[in-house]
């Protein structure tokens, strides 16, 4: 009955939570919503002029904006070092330096080295490599700036193409036409499929992409082959660090006991989830969403295996219910006290964040060092999902056995609910805006792998009961109850009296599946040993009963949830599979505030703002998604950072702080023209906004005049369907760039 109880419950979860997406998705629009992405460009496609005209057959209006993204991503790891350094290097150098002179900053650095030099504590402490001397950051400037010169000979190709649609339906317009067969793609059968969807002679892949700030643009030039490797093989050593841990924490056990072998596990617990963030570093995903489902699957594995199963493997059949240090019980009641008042107590004491505001801050050397200190707690959204699918597993495993951990796991999922909400406001960093791929993941796998995991511990649980290896024999014998004098137990105890009060014998007899002279799955009567019993006649139709349905649960699992995901990758090779989520909501693009484009920029955890990588002289501030109040865009700009030859222009002058590399004059440098990037192929990635035809009147001088053509709902040069989106008030809202002030103002 728990077992169907629970099926339910979660099978309406999961409905309604389905439910709140969509909802949710109708009610937040994101540039997602009028957006696709083409995967497989053709590799010389650098016009984003090329791709608006190809993709304006599908817009209910028009395309607004266009990001054609390059495979450059070593040479933006070396950018992103080299500022990172730049950075460090920075606050190391006395106040006042001008890192634009050369021969000051040279000066500097030697006036820093010779003070260090006077100092055990910094001498020591660079000897050991925790700390890094001005002139080591300045070498490694200078290297990082040579391999970036060689990487600027290279040429780039195309491998992502990112177009934005100013209506939803032209995005389900495009999505719809361009759903083609998996099989046509990779063969690039050009004649399978409308002439109209083929670009410069490929079959393009083309899909929904993920929130701007969530595309990890350093990785998109990585092949499918490459990022699947990567991934296994951090899944394998996850594996193995989940063996390996396995087989410390038992020989721990027998040798020095459960105290050592539980500070063990702590500590596996500890260092396994760092081991596993320092793998995810190297694996390349296409976006945060992707990024976080893969480090959810890896914590979750680990968890589950060294929290809960492990440990009931570990521990013998005779110390299942009893309540000795030694016994499960009390080490599961330990772990989910701890989770409901230890681990939240640490989380709101957030005690390195602590440091860095109350005793690095008010000591920093620069206003922008003391900011960085602010910035929060980073975390991940899978780590936090991970911890509450722990619980939930901890408490589905051991069910059976201990029916106080529902309320338990209860209790605590209500308090991690308001931990993370108060965390989420007040103590961690600002993280990426990633989509709902993680939870619907979690929710389709885990939760219902919680589910099968309860079903299948729960029938082990009642067929090994009572966990005492006691067996009454096929034939008893009587006459046993009595008193007996000097009785020596097994363990050489002599007891002076014991008085048995039962008649007939019993012998002894495991009750473990381990055991069974059967084959133990699925769980029944059957883990009986052939001369003795053990179970009552109730229990063996329980069981029975119990592990016939465990079975029906597992393949109801793999054939609902492997099989549906099975039978839509075949069905891909045949047909296309797109089909729309939630409603239109007949909202422009260009009329809404809160929608940024596809800018590519990367995020790094010790800089305030991310960089830019790419020219955004022509795309509005409000595209981007921030804005620093104290430098312009080109001081984020990582296209300035090293000169090269055919430059658009170079960085503005009075943006400090980027070293003399940056802005100092270039030789051989182009003249300041009206194209973006050289005529042989671009270095960086472009993107390319176009104004609808309303917008461009808007900024117009003449804003008298277009203010009451828009009133009047016409214009003398634009067709009638290229306006702004009325709202419910039957006026028309403009954009945060309006002139006419404020954010957003009706007309």
């Amino acid at each position: 009955a728990t077992f169907f109880f629970l099926v339910i419950s979660m099978t309406l979860m999961s409905l309604f939570l389905n439910a709140k997406e969509v909802r949710s998705d109708e009610d937040k629009l994101t540039a997602t919503d009028y957006s696709v992405v083409v995967r497989n460009p053709p590799p010389k496609a650098y016009d984003p002029d090329e791709w608006r005209s190809f993709f304006q057959q599908f817009a209910e209006k028009q395309v607004t904006a266009v990001t054609v993204a390059l495979n450059n991503d070593e040479m933006l790891h070396k950018l992103a070092s080299r500022r990172v350094l730049l950075n460090s290097l920075e606050l190391k150098l006395p106040r006042g330096a001008d890192t634009d002179d050369d021969e000051q900053l040279i000066q500097a650095i030697h006036k820093i080295a010779r003070e260090a030099e006077q100092s055990v504590v910094n001498s020591f402490l660079e000897m050991v490599g925790l700390l890094v001397s001005a002139q080591t950051l300045f070498d490694k400037i200078q290297k990082l700036t040579e391999e970036i010169r060689e990487l600027q000979k290279r040429e780039y190709s195309v491998c992502a193409v990112y177009v934005t649609f100013e209506t939803e339906q032209g995005q389900r317009n495009a999505l719809h036409a361009m759903s083609v067969r998996h099989i046509d793609v990779w063969n690039n059968d050009v004649d399978a499929v409308p002439p109209n969807i083929v670009f410069q002679g490929s079959v393009l892949f083309v899909e929904e992409p993920a929130e701007p700030d969530s595309v990890r643009w350093l990785d998109l030039g990585s092949s499918y082959m490459y990022r699947l490797g990567t991934w296994f093989f951090s899944l394998f050593v996850t594996l193995l660090s989940v063996a390996i841990s396995g087989i410390c924490v038992s020989a721990a056990r027998n040798s020095y006991g459960p105290y050592v072998a539980g500070m063990l596990v702590s500590v596996f617990n500890s260092i396994i989830p760092q081991i596993v963030s320092l793998l995810m570093s190297k694996e390349p995903h296409l976006s945060e969403d992707s990024y976080e489902t893969s480090l959810y699957v890896k914590i979750t594995l680990f968890r589950w295996i060294n929290t809960a199963i492990l440990v009931k493997l570990i521990t013998p059949i005779t110390g299942q219910l009893l309540g000795g240090d030694e016994d499960i019980l009390p080490s599961v009641n330990a772990i989910l006290i701890s989770e409901l008042l230890v681990t939240p107590i640490l989380n709101l004491m957030d005690i390195s964040s602590n440091v860095y505001k109350h005793v690095m801050a008010p000591r920093a050397r620069t206003q922008r060092e003391m900011n960085h200190y602010f910035l929060g707690t980073v975390y991940n959204i899978g780590e936090r999902l991970t911890s509450l699918t722990n619980i939930l597993f901890v408490c589905f495993f051991y069910g059976a056995l201990f029916p106080a951990a529902f309320f338990f796991g209860a209790a605590i999922l209500a308090v991690q609910h308001y931990v993370d909400k108060f965390s989420l406001m007040r103590i961690w960093a600002l993280r990426p805006a990633v989509g709902s791929q993680v939870a619907r993941f979690s929710r389709r796998y885990f939760f219902n792998l919680s589910l099968v995991a309860f079903a299948v511990s729960s029938s082990y649980a009642y067929a090994q009961y009572p966990y005492d290896n006691i067996c009454d024999p096929v034939a008893p014998t009587t006459g046993h109850a009595r008193e007996y004098q000097e009785v020596k137990l097994l363990n050489g105890t002599v007891v002076s009296s014991i008085a048995v009060l039962r008649d007939t014998d019993v012998q002894f007899c495991s009750q473990s599946w381990h055991d069974s002279d059967s084959f133990p799955f699925p769980p029944s009567s059957r883990l009986e040993p052939e001369d003795a019993k053990y179970m009552t006649d109730s229990q063996r139709k329980l069981v029975d009963i119990y592990g016939w349905t465990v079975l029906v649960a597992i393949v109801a699992y793999f054939g609902v949830v492997f099989g549906s995901d099975f039978i839509s990758s075949v069905l891909s090779f045949f047909r296309g599979m797109y089909s729309p989520s939630g409603k239109d909501q007949k909202v422009d693009f260009s009329a809404n505030n809160e929608i940024f484009a596809y800018i590519p920029q990367i995020t790094l955890p010790s800089l305030p703002f991310p960089l830019l990588a790419c020219d955004v002289d022509d795309v509005y501030e409000g595209l981007v998604g921030w804005t620093d109040e104290e430098n312009d865009y080109d001081h984020h700009n990582l296209i300035f950072d090293v000169p090269w030859e055919s430059m658009k222009r170079r960085r503005k002058k009075g943006v400090e702080g980027m070293g003399s590399e940056a802005t100092s004059t270039v030789e051989n440098q182009a003249k300041e023209t009206d194209s973006l990037v050289p005529q042989t192929s671009p270095l960086f990635s472009i993107v390319k906004h176009y104004q609808p035809l309303w917008l461009r009147h808007i900024l117009d001088p003449c804003l008298d005049v277009v203010q009451e053509q828009l009133i009047n709902g016409s214009d003398d040069d634009t067709d009638q369907d290229v306006k702004p989106s009325q709202n419910e008030g039957g006026g028309m809202e403009l954009p945060w760039w309006n002139p006419f002030g404020g954010k957003s103002k009706q007309v």
